[in-house]
């Protein structure tokens, strides 16, 4: 059973390779370290004041804030409604579900592919990022983005709160695109429900809506404020499992799927 689920999963990662998916991924990734370069080589009177104290600590800060409240929502609408559009734009969801795999199979399999890709992005913009700060420090010394200073610790710590902060929203997208075969649809409701998130950042039970979690985990100082990270930290993995759940329930019972 699991050897056969492994198969399906990688089927269903070879079907990603005529889309736009790994391209969107990279360039993603790329987009935000690219224009702080620009502007660090640019603008050093504002930026070396800035990234004094802290170079690399600050560097990941300011190209993260941008990650974590714009683009990595974004970016999870975008790629989880890509990949499942791979099925309704060649009408081949009829034949995958008369095939002989159980939805669970169908179900996860695609759903794993989802949840790989964005921890892809998310590593390749960490990469950019070091790749960014070291250009920058090659043709501008004073920046002092050394290699040796690289503060490693930070960056993971940053990572990994962001990402778990997507992964709900990644599931209910996931779960839209499913829903609706008309692309626009799936992703008009995520980017609403995102944008209403940011609408409403100043309420406050605005830290139990999953569409802002990514934000909140990177912008709240939990130094000064650790019961959030509590909240937070719970609320993200609550909202994955009901997500999964509500998902899973209604897509198999749907007298119509695909």
């Amino acid at each position: 059973m699991k050897t056969r689920f492994f198969a399906n999963t990688a089927a269903e990662f070879m079907k990603t390779k005529g889309s736009f998916a790994l391209w969107l991924t990279i360039l993603a990734a790329l987009f935000i370290p690219a224009i702080h370069v620009v502007i660090l080589l640019e603008r050093p009177d504002i930026m070396l004041p800035k990234l004094e104290q802290t170079p690399w600590l600050t560097f990941f800060r300011v190209n993260w804030k941008n990650v974590a409240a714009v683009i990595l929502p974004m970016y999870v609408i975008l790629i989880t409604n890509l990949i499942v559009q791979i099925e309704f734009r060649n009408n081949t969801w009829k034949q995958v579900y008369a095939s002989p795999r159980s939805f669970t199979d169908i179900f996860f399999s695609k759903l794993v592919v989802i949840q790989v890709l964005v921890p892809v992005y998310i590593f390749c913009f960490d990469v950019f990022i070091i790749l960014a700060g070291l250009l920058v420090h090659s043709l501008n010394p004073a920046y002092r983005l050394t290699a040796g200073n690289i503060a490693w610790d930070s960056l993971l710590l940053i990572t990994c709160r962001v990402y778990l902060g997507c992964l709900a929203v990644s599931v209910i997208q996931y779960w839209l695109s499913l829903r609706f075969r008309n692309f626009v649809i799936p992703l008009g409701l995520g980017l609403g429900l995102w944008i209403t998130g940011i609408v409403l950042m100043d309420w406050d039970k605005i830290i139990y809506y999953p569409y802002v979690y990514s934000a909140f985990m990177f912008f709240i100082d939990f130094d000064k404020e650790p019961q959030q990270l509590v909240v937070l930290t719970i609320s993200s993995i609550t909202a994955l499992v009901l997500s999964v759940g509500i998902a899973y329930y209604d897509i198999k019972h749907r007298p119509e799927r695909g």
